[in-house]
This record gives structure tokens, sequence and C-alpha cells, in this order.
């Protein structure tokens, strides 16, 4: 099975910058996980998505998947599992469940955020049936269902190429390593937990999303630590793309990514103006004319770089357009939107979601449960960032829990194409 488009740059570029590219969602429940029902669990939404039983491998030139008829594998552990290698029987996801958490380990090469929810819904509505009786799947996947095709399709695969590629349309932005001097380090990582009902009208009464506040606020917050720079503050906010271009099925990575410039146009105005402001951009940038371009132009560019005739030339080439594009943001904001499988919500007290460091400061957000979820990834020791993050949220009233930092637990990756 080959890569497909949405995936190319992720696998091939993931690799090239060596970059161990999985998530772990960690789900805690009302109890203690029991060892059968997580293994039972795992077997029927295995079964369920039957092309993500895979492993990868590759040949003299490219990259690609065969099937893999091991078990996925279920591993009683709260620390840092190895996705395609022995430990996970080569699969490029596992479940691993240490006291009440489940962690869900996945490839982000082959699932985005919106695919992996799919994903944890399925496999928390038969550990929550097997444990506890559930009945209701609305909205989940599960062997009840005919599986579509689409949800193994790639939207972008038929995207005509561009006759010309536009130059890209921002200047590189501030950094806080390379132009703020911060000292790079192994990821820390810091989990706030917000009331979801409380920070949405708090957003919504600003006139802006939940995910649109949460890159404003930290804007606002490094700003008050540079606010002399020579170059901008540019954030990358991150969201499902499926409604846009028509590919609500799609498990492969399908997101739009746009810049949200913290100019000094905007730094001047009130929080409510600094709102409208992000929310005009954001709204621009969401509709379907927008997301295709975007998307035309990574397809075009990627099989430009696929045109080098060896694997180690493909490594490099995507390698080197992923480290191109962190420099474009100062930092990121992923939010996949509100969870929506609300049959299992009332078993869930805790949701974290720790990701691959994609950038020197990147934030993964989460409603589920009437909790709001900021997880905050960054590759520097200092913690002043974290620390005008807390400040802008206590005095915007805005209360909240926090634990951290700790070292990022999301899967190892085992990559041999050496």
């Amino acid at each position: 099975m080959k890569i497909t488009s949405s995936d190319i740059l992720h696998t091939y570029g993931s690799i090239g910058l060596n970059m161990d590219y999985a998530v772990r969602l960690s789900v805690r429940l009302t109890d203690d996980i029991k060892k059968e029902d997580i293994i039972r669990a795992t077997e029927l939404t295995a079964k369920r998505y039957p092309y993500m039983s895979v492993r990868m491998t590759h040949n003299d030139s490219e990259i690609f998947y065969e099937k893999n008829e091991e078990k996925v594998a279920v591993i009683n552990t709260s620390e840092r599992i190895t996705l395609s290698g022995a430990e996970s029987n080569y699969h490029i996801w596992a479940v691993a469940y240490y006291n009440d958490y489940i962690h869900l380990d996945i490839y982000h090469g082959m699932l985005d955020g919106t695919g992996m929810y799919m994903v944890l819904s399925t496999l928390l509505y038969y550990y929550c049936n097997i444990r506890y009786g559930l009945t209701d799947h609305t909205g989940i996947r599960t062997l009840d269902d005919e599986i579509n095709p689409l949800e193994n399709a790639d939207p972008l695969e038929n995207v005509p190429s561009l006759d010309e590629i536009p130059k890209p349309r921002f200047d590189e932005a501030f950094s806080l390593i390379r132009d703020a001097g911060l000292t790079r380090c192994e990821c820390k990582v810091w989990d706030i937990t917000l009331d979801e009902s409380e920070f949405v009208t708090f957003a919504k009464g600003k006139g802006v999303s939940p995910g649109g506040m949460v890159s404003l606020l930290i804007a606002r917050a490094i700003d008050r630590l540079y606010p002399n720079r020579s170059k901008p503050l540019g954030s990358s906010y991150i969201i499902n793309a499926r409604p846009m271009i028509d590919a609500n099925e799609t498990i492969h990575n399908c997101v739009n990514t746009m810049r949200l410039d913290y100019s000094d146009e905007i730094k001047i105005l009130s929080l409510e103006e600094q709102a409208g402001a992000y929310r005009k951009i954001i709204k621009e940038c969401s509709t379907p004319q927008y997301v295709m371009g975007v998307n035309a132009v990574t397809v075009t560019s990627n099989r430009m770089r696929l045109k080098a005739p060896e694997i180690e030339g493909k490594i490099a080439e995507f390698g080197k357009a992923l480290m191109g594009g962190q420099r474009l943001f100062t930092f990121m904001v992923s939010y996949i939107g509100k969870w929506k499988y609300t049959s299992v919500e009332k078993y869930i007290t805790d949701f974290k979601t720790h990701v691959p460091e994609a950038n020197e400061l990147l934030i993964e957000l989460a409603a589920v449960g009437g909790k709001f979820y900021i997880n905050v990834h960054q590759l520097f020791e200092e913690d002043c960032v974290i620390h005008e993050v807390m400040k802008e949220l206590s005095d915007n009233g805005i209360a909240y829990e926090m634990s951290g930092p700790m070292v990022n637990d999301r899967a190892k990756c085992k990559y041999d194409f050496g």
C-alpha cells in the first residue's frame, strides 16, 4: 500500500528529521483498566480498521506499507513505547494501559487528530461495552457498520498539479530559540485543564473561537516577553479541513494550516478587537477555495520531491521541506474540535494529547467531558513562556489546573532506512 498524497510530507519529512512522529492520546477512566477487557477491545478495534494493520517497509526508491498479520500490541505500562518495532509487533499503532489510564499510541504519518479520534472512540466504545455494558455507539465506527472505502481514501490523490508553485507568502517568523536565545532541550510538556463552558463563554464573548483565543493569549504572552522583535510573531493555527473539501470519512491527514500574525497593528488593539482580527483571518482561511489552494500547492511540491530517484534523496528533500515550514511559525496551535462521541464521554475523567515536537512551542487543544485541555510542548529549558501564559489566563479571570513539566511520553518510532 503506497504512502498517499496527504501523508507523504509527514512520513518522509519526519524520517528526514529523525523525528518520533507519534501521538499519545491518554484517557483516564472512572476505574482501573481490566487487562482482558482492553485486549478484547483492541482486537475488535483492529478488525474495524483493517487498513491500519500494516507495517512500514521500503525498497530502494520509496516507502510503503505491507499487510501485518500480527496482533496489535497491548502493553501494561505508562512509559514510552516504540512503534514499528518488535514491541508493537511492527504495527504503526498500539495500546498501553496503566492503572485507570488507556493510552492510544499511533503514528501521525497515516492519521491526523480527527482520524485518531475515530480510532480512539471505537476503542473506548468496545472497552466500555465489555466492561460496563454500554450499547450506544452513535457516531462511532463499529463492526456493525459496513466499512466505507472512503475511510482509507485520500481526498488529495486526484488534485491536479499546478503549472507554477507560488512563492511563500510569509517571512520567517520570530524564533524563541534562534532569536530570543532560549536554551534548546528535550521536550517538556505541561498539561492545563480549564472548565470548558467557562472558557468557551469567555472566548465567544470576545468574538473568537476557543482555538483562536488560545492562539491570541499565547501571542500576547510572548509579546510581553519579547516586545522588540525584528521578525514577525506568527503562529500556525491547525484545524480539521474535512468539512471544507467534503472528505468527512477519511482517516488520513486532512488539516488546514493558517498563520495568525500578532502584528504591530493588532498589538495596539483591545483584547476584543484583537479577537475580531484573528476571527477574520480564521474565517478567510477556512473557505473551500482557500483550503484547496493550499492543498494544491502542497501536493504539487510533494510530487516534485518524489522525483528524487532513491529513497535517501526523497527523505532528505522532504526533511528540508518540513524544517523550512517550521521556520514560518513562532508557535503552533492545533485544535481538532469538540469531542463528539458522547456515549463514552461519561466514563472519561481526564484527557491528554502529547504529540511530536514539530515546533519549538506547540500547543494541542481538546474539549472532552466538560473540560478544555491545553497541552503545551516546548523545546527550550526556560519556563518564562509558560509563566506568562499562566499570567494571561489569570489576568483574564480564567481558572485553571496545571501539571508538569514532564518528559514527552509519546511513542518512539523505529525507522530502518539507513
